[in-house]
């Protein structure tokens, strides 16, 4: 593929539809992103005011979440754009020009790799914040039940969760620190002078006297992550917290040859106390196959199970989708459950 500019990405986001779903948006960032590191925003915010649900806070926050190593290139923004017309207007480059390119070309990737080591060590040091802030908050906060309002209407019993004691909120900020209010005037306070979107850097969670909390661990019992969940059944995560890999794991590993696999902890209670069998909770669908090769060189006499959800109404059904996916690296098995009868019912 012809090397493409700054000059040409700009000419090529003109084919496309800044309104596209946000997955096709993401990915294009991620592509001008891999190719022309920080140097892209301006073009891809440009483009991007152009759409109806544009919001620059929301942007500049994608921009920074993605990686330029994300596995999409530049070539993959040209490709779209090619397909809904784009060719590249230009005159052929002169030896001189090309000469220049190739040397810019490299600079790029030089700089590209900089940023990528940088990306991975602040990456790696917030998961080590993230996971002592998470070992302190629930030696301080929270206390072991036997039930609360989430799981009494999940009707599924406690296995290894707890539940907060008292009302409080959680700070992250971009300097790698974390702090903590608590008390109700101090809850207050924190709110009535809490600044505005665009003129924040931290994020924060409000974590209330009841809910759940869940701790997050590896293979080697670490704990790196709490999954909070709310009366209302919000599921939320500590932010700059590690999740890939990390499960909540329920029953003993030993009792059986069988090892089930689910995303969410209601599943995998449900599972449990359904069969009696050992069950990691993967959390999501992205998660079940770090999960499982974790547990694949732990438990290599077991059967992997994975009790997948059946997202009938999600495009590509990424339950059951992933669900084989992890299967098929493990050799396990995928069970799910069986809307058809439902579905025709209802259609009918």
């Amino acid at each position: 593929m012809q090397q493409a500019t700054l000059d040409d990405v700009r000419d090529a986001l003109q084919y496309l539809d800044p309104n596209l779903d946000r997955d096709t948006w993401v990915r294009i960032a991620m592509g001008i992103k891999n190719e022309f590191a920080d140097a892209g925003f301006d073009i891809f915010d440009s483009w991007s005011a152009g759409g109806e649900r544009y919001k620059a806070s929301d942007v500049k926050s994608m921009w920074r979440s993605v990686k330029a190593s994300g596995g999409v290139t530049i070539g993959t923004v040209i490709g779209m754009a090619k397909d809904k017309g784009f060719t590249f207007s230009r005159e052929p480059m002169t030896a001189e020009q090309q000469a220049k390119l190739n040397a810019d070309y490299a600079k790029r990737a030089k700089e590209r790799e900089a940023k990528e080591a940088e990306d991975e060590a602040a990456r790696q040091r917030w998961h080590g914040v993230i996971s002592d802030f998470s070992k302190h908050i629930i030696d301080n906060f929270t206390i072991s039940i036997k039930s609360n309002k989430y799981l009494s209407d999940k009707k599924v019993n406690a296995y290894g969760v707890l539940g907060f004691k008292k009302s409080f909120i959680l700070i992250v900020r971009d300097n790698f620190t974390t702090e903590l209010v608590e008390g109700s005037k101090a809850i207050s306070l924190f709110f009535d002078s809490l600044p505005s979107d665009e003129e924040r850097d931290f994020s924060f969670l409000h974590i209330k006297r009841g809910s759940l909390a869940i701790p997050l661990i590896d293979i080697n019992k670490q704990i790196w992550n709490i999954q909070v969940i709310n009366n209302t059944g919000t599921k939320l995560f500590l932010k700059h917290g590690r999740k890939s890999g990390l499960f909540h794991f329920i029953g003993k590993a030993t009792s059986c040859n069988v090892l089930a696999v689910c995303e969410g902890y209601a599943t995998g209670a449900s599972i449990h106390m359904a069969t009696g069998w050992p069950c990691a909770v993967a959390l999501d669908a992205g998660n079940l196959l770090p999960v499982a090769l974790a547990f694949a060189e732990k438990l290599k006499d077991k059967t992997f199970l994975f009790c997948a959800d059946n997202d009938v109404n999600t495009k590509g059904n990424p339950g059951i989708t992933k669900a084989n996916e992890a299967a098929a690296a493990v050799n396990g098995l995928v069970a799910a459950p069986d809307f058809s009868g439902i579905l025709n019912k209802e259609a009918a």
